[in-house]
């Protein structure tokens, strides 16, 4: 299938948990060649015996996986999707730089906000491509996940001709591979307009430690999260970001309804006493809001009782 496109000869996906499994797993189906990247060698050694499997909107199991560990291969590739935590960014960026070309192109794929600015540290950004992922994927153990919906078309956008362009023909083959996708001119506001949503349900959800779901369902909470994401939107409008407080809240609910029975990946790394990817989401909000003289009273309650929780 993927023959039908050009540029996508070789993709390296860097990250092998819920979003790049996911990726790497319908981009492998599609025919794509695919190379997984992962430095926890138990988890190499684990897809080379079991393969990967996705189960949910689709059932998908691939044996002989290509997967190593970063700097093992050195080939130059059309395409990197970084799908690894916010707070290993820098680091996976740094690991791919070997096989980063003139006319290689990166992706990042995290939730939160200034991700890009991180990649864009070192590489052109002519060759950048941010994404915002728009379905709930949960890694049930190595090489195993589960995709249980798409809430709507993930979305990718560039900040120059040349990536916006690239942009377009990748959102065409994540779409014949089965991932709902579309290119957008304006790339800022719709990662915001994702960003805002997890900043408020996925803090939320991982303090409660409940099914996602559950957040509508009891008003305090579901007032709770309307307050948070209202004063990030302040944040958001004080960056030159327009978008609708009331669109917000439905597509919330939207979410929530949607993803009913979906473990954020905050509430998980909490469980398993992980690092979270908090700075990156409320603690830029509240670094922003430290930046527009803007109070921030309940992304900093948030913050520090993440904080608090986490581990890692």
């Amino acid at each position: 299938m993927y023959k039908k496109f050009t540029g996508f000869d070789n993709i390296c996906i860097v990250g092998t948990g819920a979003i790049g499994g996911a990726f790497g797993g319908f981009l492998s189906v599609a025919g794509c060649e695919v190379t997984f990247i992962q430095k926890n060698e138990d988890i190499i050694n684990e897809i080379k015996e079991n393969g990967l499997s996705i189960s949910g909107v689709k059932d998908i199991h691939l044996n002989n996986v290509t997967i190593a560990s970063p700097g093992s291969i050195t080939q130059k590739h059309d395409l990197i999707l970084l799908a690894v935590k916010a707070y290993s960014l820098e680091e996976a960026v740094k690991s791919t730089l070997p096989i980063i070309g003139e006319n290689t192109y990166v992706v990042c794929l995290q939730n939160g906000l200034g991700i890009s600015e991180v990649v864009r540290k070192y590489v052109n950004e002519e060759q950048v491509i941010e994404g915002v992922v728009w379905f709930p994927a949960t890694m049930v153990k190595p090489g195993y996940i589960k995709v249980l919906t798409f809430y709507e078309q993930s979305i990718l956008g560039g900040r120059s001709y040349r990536s916006q362009e690239y942009a377009k023909k990748l959102a065409l083959l994540l779409t014949s591979a089965g991932i709902p996708t579309k290119a957008v001119d304006n790339i800022s506001n719709e990662v915001w307009r994702k960003a805002i949503p997890v900043i408020a349900g996925n803090s939320i959800n991982a303090i409660t430690r409940t099914k996602l779901g559950i957040i509508s369902e009891i008003p305090e909470l579901k007032e709770s999260l309307f307050a948070v994401a209202k004063e990030s939107l302040k944040i958001a409008r004080a960056e030159g970001i327009e978008l609708d407080e009331e669109y917000l809240r439905k597509s919330m609910l939207s979410a929530l309804e949607k993803g009913y029975e979906h473990e954020t990946s905050m509430l998980l790394d909490i469980v398993n006493n992980r690092k979270t990817e908090i700075d990156f989401l409320n603690g830029k909000i509240i670094a922003l809001g430290k930046k527009h003289n803007i109070q921030t009273p309940l992304n900093l309650l948030i913050y520090g009782v993440i904080k608090a929780l986490e581990g890692g």
